[in-house]
């Protein structure tokens, strides 16, 4: 109901999709497609996004660097930032390639040993784990896990020096932060202590050059990247 009440609706509308669907079309009727729906749909989508601020923008086209980057790639989130803005405003190029708990009851550190699942699951697939600094701590030796089964995951850290999207629905509520704030590692040195290669990156325009590098060791390799 929270959810619901998030937006302006005339009528909101909690239910099964397919139900949903199936109910709507007995209630409309078979009626036509109007042309120009594709253009007014990419209209519509672009409107949305240019609602969003700088940010969340910006969050989004890191994920999209990523697909763009490595096409058909499986990429596995955890709880972070930009994983809770590419939820509403992203599309990815694979059918199931794209999975995550970032939905309001999923759990810190789910992302780690999801993605080196799914690497031994789809091993021809690139697969990249896309974690925050504060989710990644909650279940980091899964990177010896990682290279114990050799699966080449491409484990990509946002780190913004803490658990941001909770303080940030801290402050957006009037709540003063609190316990919000741990301080991070450094993941490239703990990358390096279980024989796994590393690097930090302090531009995400970056990113895409260090996701290849990555890609072409086979190996599992761990991307920092830094956040303002």
């Amino acid at each position: 109901a929270d959810q619901l009440a998030r937006r302006p609706a005339t009528v909101s509308i909690q239910a099964d999709c397919a139900e949903a669907l199936e109910a709507l079309l007995l209630q409309t009727g078979h009626i036509p497609a109007s042309e120009g729906g594709p253009t007014r749909a990419a209209a519509a989508r672009e409107a949305a996004f240019a609602e969003l601020n700088p940010t969340l923008q910006a969050q989004v086209r890191a994920v999209e660097m990523i697909r763009d980057t490595l096409p058909g790639a499986l990429i596995v989130g955890d709880s972070t930032q930009p994983i809770y803005a590419a939820n509403l405003y992203y599309d990815h190029d694979r059918p199931g390639g794209w999975f995550n708990a970032a939905t309001g009851f999923g759990a810190l550190g789910y992302g780690p040993p999801a993605a080196i699942g799914a690497a031994l699951a789809i091993p021809d697939a690139p697969v990249v784990c896309l974690t925050g600094d504060g989710g990644f701590q909650f279940t980091l030796p899964e990177l010896g896990a990682a290279l114990d089964a050799r699966a080449p995951v491409i484990f990509i850290v946002w780190n913004n020096r803490g658990y941001r999207e909770i303080e940030t629905s801290m402050l957006d509520v009037g709540v003063e932060p609190v316990g919000v704030s741990p301080a991070p590692p450094d993941f490239c040195k703990l990358a390096e202590a279980y024989g796994i290669g590393a690097e930090r990156l302090a531009d995400i325009e970056a990113l895409a050059d260090a996701l290849k590098r990555a890609r072409a060791t086979g190996l599992p390799r761990v991307i920092e990247i830094t956040v303002d």
